[in-house]
């Protein structure tokens, strides 16, 4: 890949990807927990749209951003360059997979608020049967309420275990993604490379991304909550995304001035 095609693959794949998380933060709700499944089925329904739309600027964001980095291998060559590079490489990967479930979810969302609207009116019919004094009537409903409800409970424990498993994987690519950045900053440390920003060393950058993101989901998810590692694992990303287009407009401009 030439210089050109690394700078942009870097840059734009990454503020791609960070368009879908904002977008996916503002779907799911900044305030939803993460094992609140009532609420994330509802979200994902009510805002299936823009949940997919997210999940799709994520998924290539991040892919594109993976062939640039790639490409960049070489810049500070040595074992931690490449351990750094493989490490993210994997995190990627195990993000976009989990991309997946969050389709699944979706789907999830809309039968769920399908099955609750059902027991609710079915509920309703039945209470309304009652008070006429049809107890024919009043026993279906209630059948059909009892049902609607089982479905609803039976969905709500399936998207259980799918969030379940997309925190594992997000948790597993954090913990990849932030042993990748710390590898990466200890190769760049002793390289000559520079960002766009070249007053910010990218050494340290990628060090303090990198280390962030570790305490983040080793420590900080333990000690606290998975919602304020989150938080602050979003500094991380941060960081990361100026790292990327920092760089990334280097290699463009380098470019061109050849």
């Amino acid at each position: 890949m030439s210089s050109r095609g690394t700078g942009l693959t870097l840059s734009l794949g990454i503020l791609v990807a960070i368009v879908g998380y904002i977008l996916w933060q503002l779907a799911i709700g900044f305030n939803t927990k993460v094992d609140d499944i009532s609420t994330i089925l509802i979200n994902s329904s009510t805002n299936g749209t823009n949940f997919s739309i997210a999940l799709i600027f994520i998924a290539v964001g991040l892919t594109v951003h993976a062939a640039g980095l790639m490409s960049t291998r070489g810049t500070a060559a040595g074992t931690a360059e490449s351990i750094g590079i493989y490490c993210i490489m994997t995190a990627i990967l195990v993000w976009v997979v989990s991309t997946g479930l969050g389709f699944a979810l979706i789907e999830m969302g809309g039968k769920f608020v399908a099955a609750a609207a059902g027991a609710a009116q079915a509920a309703g019919a039945a209470q309304a049967a009652g008070a006429a004094g049809d107890a024919a009537a009043a026993a279906a409903a209630g059948a059909l309420a009892v049902a609607a409800q089982t479905d609803a409970r039976s969905i709500a424990v399936a998207a259980g275990f799918t969030q379940a498993a997309n925190v594992a994987a997000n948790t597993i690519g954090s913990l990849l993604a932030g042993i990748g950045w710390i590898s990466i900053g200890i190769a760049y440390r002793g390289s000559d490379a520079k960002g766009a920003l070249s007053f910010i060393p990218l050494g340290w950058l990628a060090l303090i991304a990198g280390l962030i993101l570790v305490i983040a989901n080793l420590v900080i998810n333990q000690v606290a909550s998975i919602e304020l590692a989150s938080k602050i694992s979003s500094i991380s990303f941060l960081l990361i995304v100026i790292w990327s287009v920092s760089r990334g407009l280097a290699l463009i401009k380098a470019k061109a001035k050849k």
